[in-house]
């Protein structure tokens, strides 16, 4: 029978983890037997313990040391056999036919080489932003300009896309070897982009569905909103290093698949965009009671200007 493997890394969500399986097993596909890998990735609690012993079940895998999200979910994928694989995050959740339905649209069109689907609110059902394009220097200002994209509006037919969303993507079991894992130099964010930008170069095409839709909460792990959602800026350490995180693989992403003079460019606006986000925090240093959470804000901010985009990397593994 076909077989599907669902890669869910944990870093500190273990109920999460454990909805998140409990919507597996109720939705459980009919078109494949259905596989569940966590890796862990040195939560330093008792995560492990309560979902193993929520699921019984599940092949658990200990990570020794916080890896990230591409590292981690090598770790399952190195081990994976089966026709297809699903990357889907700790705090995400399927529905009744999400499962089947990402499966019948790469049964059916041997050309797709990986699907996702709609990413909604976990509260409300409402669309998450979805980024739909390479993060390219004119695609960022438009999307500083023009806010979120939602490419599943008003849409029924799959919809042809040069990234997917790494909450949710599911790929054929022979891709990966096609194409090989993903890049461990991410640690967090954009190891998702690389893939797709390595998938589409094998000549495989990216489908969004539709009508296929997947439940997620966002930033439990990072501590960061939702992508496209502007909310209060949280303060705590690894949501600031994440900040960090996210400009460090950015850079390699660029080092990666594009020009060097965009590398360039992308570092100066990086380091003018820093500078401009430190103003406000260092009027608050007058403050007594703003000082701590703006002198965080203001050594994280520094942190990313001074980040070599061309040199040795620093990760935040640590986190």
């Amino acid at each position: 029978m076909t077989s599907l493997c669902v890669s869910i890394v944990n870093y500190k969500t273990p109920q999460l983890v454990i909805e998140c399986i409990d919507s597996l097993k109720r939705f459980a596909p009919s078109l494949a037997a259905l596989e569940v890998v966590v890796v862990d990735n040195a939560s330093g609690d008792d995560s492990l313990v309560r979902i193993g012993a929520a699921h019984t079940d599940v092949r658990l895998i200990d990570a020794g040391a916080n890896l990230g999200f591409a590292a981690g979910n090598n770790l399952a994928l190195r081990e994976c056999s089966s026709d297809y694989v699903l990357l889907l995050n700790s705090d995400a959740l399927v529905e009744a036919g999400t499962l089947d339905g990402l499966l019948r649209a790469l049964q059916d069109n041997p050309q797709v080489g990986a699907v996702s689907a709609r990413v909604v609110n976990a509260d409300d059902g409402e669309d998450q932003d979805y980024p739909c394009r390479f993060p390219s220097l004119t695609e960022m200002v438009r999307r500083a300009l023009h806010g979120p994209q939602y490419p599943a509006q008003g849409q029924q037919a799959p919809v042809a896309m040069e990234r997917l969303h790494g909450a949710c993507m599911m790929l054929r079991g022979a891709l990966l070897r096609d194409v090989g894992l993903l890049d461990d130099g991410f640690f967090m964010y954009d190891e998702d982009v690389d893939w797709c930008v390595r998938i589409r170069q094998q000549g495989w095409q990216l489908w969004l569905l539709p009508e296929v839709r997947v439940l997620h909460h966002g930033g439990k792990s990072s501590g960061r909103a939702p992508s496209g959602q502007r909310a209060t800026p949280q303060l705590s350490a690894t949501a600031l290093r994440m900040r960090y995180e996210l400009r460090r693989s950015r850079y390699r992403l660029y080092r990666k698949h594009r020009a060097l003079w965009e590398v360039c460019l992308l570092k100066l606006l990086t380091d003018l965009a820093m500078l401009a986000a430190s103003v406000r925090p260092a009027v608050h240093c007058l403050s007594p009671q703003r000082r701590t959470a703006s002198l965080a804000v203001l050594r994280s901010n520094f942190q990313v200007i001074a980040l070599n985009p061309f040199g040795p990397e620093v990760s935040g593994h640590g986190v």
